[in-house]
């Protein structure tokens, strides 16, 4: 007997860790905090100019409603800063083709779709999102303005600010994950998602992986 009660209790302790066998996640929202990692990447451009980029490690956050347990939307924000190199050729045959290192910011923006392939706690889901990516190459493309100005606090204060060289573009992502309920308020999610970039000299597309953390309600 008193085996038993140990296999019971332990039984309703992963019960309690997992949730009931069938999960409930209609009609909720949900909110995640996410861990990313982008893949290295190239790509080239016109007249032998280039750009490699490395993998880099960013951060993301998302907000979803589940319209059942199988189909939700959702909006999800990402940054990353992956160092690169590029290649620059000049309009002129005068001048040499030169690359630089620099590092770059990428903000992506998506509404993402999601179906969830099992009802169940743990689930496979395919995803397919839309949306605009700003790359801001940290390249300055003319001289830095100074504005100066009275504060009421600081006194007299300048500062020296510059625009970059940078692009917004349209986007859209297609992905494959796994989901685990935790219980009603917390689940867990691992993604593989392909970005598409499309820019005016052809595609900057990239491979990242996700690791998400979210509250439930």
């Amino acid at each position: 007997m008193h085996g038993k009660a140990i296999l019971a209790a332990l039984l309703a302790a992963a019960m309690l860790l997992t949730g009931s066998a069938s999960a409930d996640r209609g009609k909720n929202w949900e909110a995640t905090i996410q861990l990313i990692g982008t893949a290295s990447d190239s790509s080239d451009g016109e007249n032998g100019s280039s750009i490699d980029l490395d993998s880099a490690t960013g951060w993301a956050f998302g907000i979803t409603y589940n319209f059942n347990e199988h189909l939700a939307l959702g909006f999800d924000a990402s940054f990353v800063k992956p160092d690169y190199t590029a290649v620059i050729v000049p309009d002129s045959d005068d001048e040499d083709p030169f690359s630089i290192s620099h590092r770059a910011s990428i903000f992506n923006g998506a509404v993402n779709g999601t179906y969830n392939i099992l009802k169940g706690n743990f689930t496979p889901y395919v995803q397919l999102g839309l949306g605009w990516t700003n790359v801001d190459s940290n390249v300055a493309d003319g001289p830095p303005t100074t504005g100066c100005w009275w504060d009421p606090w600081w006194g007299y204060i300048c500062t020296t600010t510059w625009s970059t060289y940078d692009t917004t573009e349209f986007t859209y992502n297609l992905g494959l994950g796994l989901r685990w309920d935790i219980n009603a308020a917390f689940f867990s999610r691992a993604s593989y998602t392909r970005e598409f970039i499309k820019v005016d000299s052809g595609s900057l597309d990239f491979d990242a992986m996700t690791l998400e953390f979210g509250l439930m309600w």
